[in-house]
């Protein structure tokens, strides 16, 4: 990792670590360390240290110690203008307690259970032919007039399909949807004929994003979300069908996207669709604030 840092655009610099010191003071060990790497959205994914040789009950405070140095550093840089970071995240994976319980204990808050999904690209399923709910319309971002319309309605859709969401929640409220947009975009390749906008009456109710990813050979659902007064009408499998049938060509081998596993809906919907479990990850944020 620390070889392939600087080509995955990681600064090794912004690491916090408890170390061992020698008498006169010299390092002779690092022991515990916290890594930061800042993301688009004004965000910052922390990762921790592993056990070792030392006693859990030793090494447990020295990962809080460190996490809270990283968030303070943060915090600091807000407050001097320097870096606008407003949220740290953490995904461990579930098998990883040791690290779960540092970042909870270092003021993070446990927001969802994730699992990763995925299905085969090939063989892609045929354009559906969709007879659209009354007041209905899903036009591309592309369609849009303007190079940058699309902004506003992309917002104003992702806003409404928040309202009592089952998808983590606890997220709602924590970022600006702005800088939600802004971290959405930055997965991948972004490509406005691939990010679908759904209209009710003409106002936007919801959206499905897709971005290609092809130093992963895939193509990531980034989001697929709709206002309370479109759900249970079947409009997010034509959604995703749809999506599907609009990567003929692509040279992706699989489509991959993340759900809450308490979102029953959107779980059944991914499964119809083909999609299995691959991963799962334990979603924890804490906001990094000025003052």
């Amino acid at each position: 990792m620390v070889t392939a840092a600087a080509l995955h655009g990681i600064d090794l610099s912004l690491m916090w670590a408890t170390i061992d010191r020698a008498a006169d003071g010299r390092p002779v060990r690092v022991r515990q360390v916290c890594l930061a790497v800042p993301g688009a959205g004004r965000t910052v994914m922390l990762m921790v240290s592993g056990p070792s040789v030392w006693p859990e009950a030793q090494e447990h405070p020295e990962r809080i110690a460190a996490i809270n140095a990283a968030c303070a550093a943060f915090e600091q840089d807000r407050r001097k203008g320097a870096r606008d970071t407003c949220l740290a995240q953490a995904l461990p994976e579930p098998g990883e307690t040791w690290a779960a319980r540092a970042y909870l204990d270092a003021g993070f808050s446990h927001v969802g259970d994730l699992a990763y999904l995925r299905r085969p690209l090939h063989p892609i399923p045929e354009s559906p032919t969709v007879s659209w709910p009354e007041g209905v319309t899903v036009r591309t971002v592309r369609a849009l007039d303007g190079p940058s319309s699309d902004r506003v309605p992309v917002i104003e859709a992702l806003d409404r399909s928040y309202v009592d969401t089952l998808d983590c929640p606890e997220l709602c409220g924590l970022r600006d949807t702005a800088d939600v947009l802004e971290s959405h975009r930055s997965t991948g390749v972004w490509d406005r004929n691939l990010w679908w906008l759904i209209f009710l009456h003409g106002q936007p109710h919801g959206c499905m994003l897709l971005n290609r990813c092809p130093d992963h050979d895939s193509v990531e659902l980034v989001y697929l979300g709709l206002s309370p007064e479109l759900r249970g009408k079947r409009i997010g499998s034509a959604l995703l069908q749809l999506g599907l049938s609009r990567l003929a060509g692509s040279p992706a081998d699989h489509v991959a996207c993340a759900v809450d596993l308490r979102n029953a809906p959107a779980r059944k919907l991914y499964e119809n669709a083909g999609f299995r479990e691959i991963s799962r990850r334990v979603a924890l944020v804490r906001p990094i604030r000025a003052s």
